[in-house]
């Protein structure tokens, strides 16, 4: 299995020649131990590092490569299944923690039978807006909106959901994070508006952008799986899901408005730059 650590390291500069009988010892302990649940991989100075703890040199690593293990016993035939792997980069911190916390540890802690169900409820509903704040934070440094949802199949049939109470109170405070997100954009586009359309051309990119965002929000909530949890909740008779439909209708005909702004004004770009560019003496 030493083997197959080897092969799936992924850092600059690394080759398999870095290897060395002193990382033989720290993967064994690593691999043949549940209770170390990780082991860390980086370059220092040019030699390959491995770790089980964190360390100074470790976090002013560039980039980091990372494996977590569940409590399983490891064997050839399940190390694909029971270790997540992947590369961490220092100077995208959120967006590293985002892939982190989405795909290694949100779902070993919401699959988890460990835990007695009251403290799993009370983990998960921390978890859940964890994310959401996370997801919103990650995004809004790039400008975009995104709504957060728990990633795999989270949810059983529409019917058996709507009957499980501490599910649609998640689902509920999900959708409570999307409306807020969707309010906030409705207003900052009104307020943007008519702090900063001073010409023609201001006019354009605004409306560009906001055609940008609006498409964005309102593909995401086509998909599936936000159908999904709104069915849920529709089937639950829930008191939140009033106020986000009638903005999911105002971000849908903001959208069709934006689209519509965008298509006559782009006839007026060529004019407008050439004016903007022009000698106003004439000469």
């Amino acid at each position: 299995m030493i083997r197959w650590l080897q092969e799936r390291i992924q850092l600059p500069g690394y080759k398999m020649s870095l290897w060395q009988a002193e990382h033989d010892e720290r993967a064994i302990a690593y691999l043949s131990t549940p209770q170390l649940c990780r082991l860390l991989c980086f370059l220092e100075d040019g030699k390959l590092q491995l770790s089980t703890t964190y360390s100074s040199a470790l976090i002013s690593s560039i980039k980091l490569y990372y494996f977590i293990r569940t409590e399983t016993k490891l064997t050839t035939s399940n190390i694909d299944t029971a270790t997540q792997h992947g590369v961490l980069t220092r100077g995208v911190d959120m967006q590293s923690l985002l892939v982190v916390m989405g795909q290694v540890f949100a779902p070993q802690i919401l699959e988890s039978r460990a835990w007695p169900e009251s403290v799993k409820k009370d983990l998960s509903g921390h978890l859940h807006k964890f994310m959401a704040s996370l997801t919103e934070s990650t995004f809004e440094a790039q400008r975009k909106t995104v709504l957060y949802l728990p990633s795999g199949n989270f949810l059983p049939d529409v019917i058996t959901a709507a009957k499980n109470k501490d599910l649609v109170q998640q689902l509920e405070s999900i959708v409570i994070s999307w409306t807020r997100q969707i309010k906030e954009v409705v207003n900052s586009h009104d307020n943007a508006y008519h702090a900063e359309v001073s010409g023609p051309l201001e006019e354009i990119q605004f409306w560009r952008s906001r055609t940008v965002d609006l498409s964005g929000i309102s593909q995401q909530l086509q998909r599936e799986d936000v159908r999904r949890v709104v069915c849920v909740l529709e089937a639950s008779k829930s008191s939140y899901l009033a106020r986000f439909e009638s903005l999911v209708k105002k971000i849908q005909d903001n959208s069709i408005e934006a689209n519509d702004n965008l298509k006559f004004l782009e006839h007026l770009v060529a004019p407008c730059e050439a004016l903007a560019s022009s000698d106003p003496s004439g000469t």
